[in-house]
């Protein structure tokens, strides 16, 4: 008796806590629309926010070219320590001097144009990736959305199935309906609660991945959006094809040319030989007196003059006309790919709303009024709910394939669609 006390009050303990901590979840959710999401990405992620240092960088980069090579001091004896006249210090000679390098050729200022050319195309770069964050955050944000949507469905799919096993029980206890039949909406029962786990799991891994995006943790973020009820007519193909040029993907190669365009520019500077001038005052210990020196040296290019990496530079350069090239190919058949992917959808997405979904529905309640009528058997009835259920789901499915492809039009034009 005494045990049987004890586990009673384990199992209130057990449910009183599960009831906490789902209140303590419900109290957590924290709802956030698709503009709040983007804007804390932005404002967040740390990856861009690393990016940031990385161009600071490169501007520090960018002024340590612009400095002038530092001077040199020397310092030299001679004729000391050796033998007749020059023994010990009586005929030493010493000589202080400097030395300065003058760069020739326009060698600073072109190091400086690289580097500002690096810069530039550093913001190409940052650009891009920030295209790249907004898209992953509206894609996770659809995802999100459309399983929470999907384990909504998923409960009422359940409860329905709750209330059919009722009734089919009460059905078998009066001896009107078949044992199996109570069987198998238990097995379609249990499948459904299975079902409700495993996208419980998706939504709780979408929401980590969100998390990330927004360089936040542990946060139950909840998707609010009307974009799934109001679904607005897709862009014309022209708007997305306009200012083809300036898609960011392929205007930022206009850095990487002009980056390369710098680089061979110092490479020819490189082949200017530059001029070492140096001054001094020489003291002769012999005389007791002092006399000034002065030279002038500069490097003969009759072997090195840069010619290799000069070559090089050039062969980068036409390369570049190569690689637009191919990013134009690439981009026109992401772009191709992703409307027509986005035309399916919709045309689908409208079919199922306004024919599929109403006869699904209409169908649904047909036969489960003539089952409880016995006008129809069991298999029809679960054959109604499946086919209702199923093109609720693909519903979902479709819209989310619809705003994926917008989204992956946003990155890839570098405009907004979706707002």
């Amino acid at each position: 008796m005494n045990l049987m006390r004890i586990l009673f009050l384990m199992l209130c303990c057990l449910y009183t806590l599960q009831a906490q901590q789902d209140d303590s979840i419900k109290v957590k959710e924290d709802k956030i629309t698709l503009k709040e999401a983007v804007d804390i990405a932005l404002n967040n992620n740390p990856n861009l926010k690393s990016f940031v240092y990385e161009i600071s960088s490169l501007e520090k980069i960018k002024i340590q070219a612009g400095l002038y090579p530092n001077p040199e001091a020397d310092f030299e004896a001679e004729n000391f320590l050796g033998g007749k006249e020059l023994s010990g210090f009586k005929g030493s000679e010493y000589t202080l001097s400097g030395r300065q390098l003058f760069e020739l050729g326009g060698k600073r200022s072109n190091r400086v144009n690289l580097a500002e050319k690096e810069i530039n195309a550093a913001h190409g770069n940052y650009e891009l990736i920030k295209l790249d964050l907004i898209a992953n955050v509206k894609a996770a944000f659809f995802d999100l959305y459309r399983i929470h949507n999907q384990i909504t469905l998923q409960e009422k799919f359940i409860q329905i199935n709750e209330d059919i096993l009722k009734t089919i029980s009460e059905r078998v206890k009066a001896g009107r309906t078949s044992p199996a039949e109570e069987s198998k909406v238990k097995v379609a029962f249990i499948n459904s609660q299975i079902e409700l786990q495993r996208l419980q799991r998706n939504f709780s891994s979408v929401q980590i991945r969100l998390n990330s995006l927004l360089g936040t943790t542990g946060r139950n973020l909840v998707p609010t959006t009307n974009l799934f009820e109001n679904l607005f007519i897709p862009p014309d193909k022209k708007d997305i094809l306009k200012d083809f040029e300036n898609i960011p993907s392929i205007k930022n190669l206009s850095n990487e040319t002009n980056f390369r365009t710098a680089q061979l520019e110092l490479e020819e500077s490189q082949a200017v030989p530059d001029l070492t001038v140096s001054a001094g005052v020489r003291y002769l210990n012999e005389l007791k007196t002092n006399s000034f020196v002065a030279g002038v040296s500069i490097p003969l290019p009759f072997f090195n003059r840069n010619q290799g990496n000069i070559q090089s530079a050039e062969v980068r350069i036409q390369q570049m006309d190569e690689i637009i090239r191919a990013q134009k190919l690439s981009v026109i058949s992401s772009l191709n790919t992703s409307f027509n992917n986005l035309l399916s959808a919709y045309n689908n997405a409208v079919q199922i709303k306004e024919s599929i979904l109403p006869e699904s529905e209409k169908a649904y309640e047909i036969t489960r009024q003539g089952y409880l009528q016995g006008r129809f058997a069991f298999i029809d009835l679960l054959d109604a709910q499946r086919t209702l259920f199923d093109t609720e789901v693909q519903y979902l499915l479709e819209l989310a394939d619809y705003y994926n492809s917008l989204v992956e039009l946003e990155n890839i034009t570098g405009k907004t669609f979706i707002k």
